[in-house]
């Protein structure tokens, strides 16, 4: 039987994870069996709700794995960021100097 692309994926990051727990293995084990569903869909592609349980699955998957498989839980963007000596950007957005107010706007 051969993996298909979404198996190959998520047997991928469950491989490179550390410390599962037998706790994790309903969580894996609904990854591995959505991700098959979403191979075997074929050419039309997984329908709607097949499609947003793979992807909500696979979120879920992310966020319990993250911290297992790269020690500092860093990403590929952080690690580029880390190379180039880049800070990562801040969440504060800044207006620019020409924007009026919402007092302003409001008068």
């Amino acid at each position: 039987m051969t993996t298909g692309v979404h198996e190959a994926a998520v047997n991928g990051a469950i491989d490179a994870a550390r410390g599962l727990t037998p706790a994790d293995a309903p969580l894996l084990e609904l990854a591995r069996t959505l991700a098959r569903q979403v191979d075997a869909a074929g050419p039309g592609g997984p329908g709607t709700r097949l499609a947003a349980t793979y992807g909500t699955a696979v979120r879920s998957l992310t966020t319990r794995l993250s911290p297992l498989v790269n020690g500092s839980g860093s990403s590929k963007l952080a690690s580029l960021r880390a190379e180039r000596g880049k800070p990562k950007p801040s969440k504060k957005r800044r207006r620019p100097p020409e924007s009026p107010t919402r007092k302003e706007i409001s008068k």
